[in-house]
């Protein structure tokens, strides 16, 4: 039996799209993982953020849940649902400290999330170091 060109150049063709479908298969299966990880890390929504002022902020972050976090001051208003005091942007920097001893910081601090204020650009970084 002789195999004939055109025989190998389809076989050739053919191994080419399964080794393209397999390559997509891999990749839709790696995010699927990875998506599943990302969830299962994800703790319960905390207590001490259901009564806050800031409980739209902390279900922002914890629908996300993404690892770095953007949001401009008109960000933070709409999804606040009211504008930023006054020491939010005279004194950004004492405002979005991360200590528990401002009772909002706990809207982020308690999904281990730390905020970083941009004072230029007038936005807020929200970084989840913890989960």
């Amino acid at each position: 039996m002789q195999i004939e060109l055109a025989d190998i150049v389809k076989l050739y063709n053919r191994i080419e799209e399964l080794e393209k479908r397999v390559a997509q298969l891999e990749k839709q299966i790696s995010v699927e993982k990875s998506s599943n990880v990302s969830k299962a890390e994800r703790p319960a929504f905390p207590v001490e953020c259901a009564n806050s002022k800031y409980k739209g902020l902390s279900e922002f972050l914890y629908g996300s849940w993404e690892k770095r976090i953007v949001l401009s001051y008109e960000d933070l208003e709409r999804i606040l649902g009211f504008s930023l005091p006054t020491s939010a942007h005279m004194f950004p920097l004492s405002y979005w400290a991360n200590t528990e001893y401002h009772s909002y910081a706990k809207s982020w601090l308690a999904l281990g999330y730390k905020a970083r204020v941009d004072v230029e650009n007038k936005s807020v970084t929200f970084e989840r170091n913890l989960y």
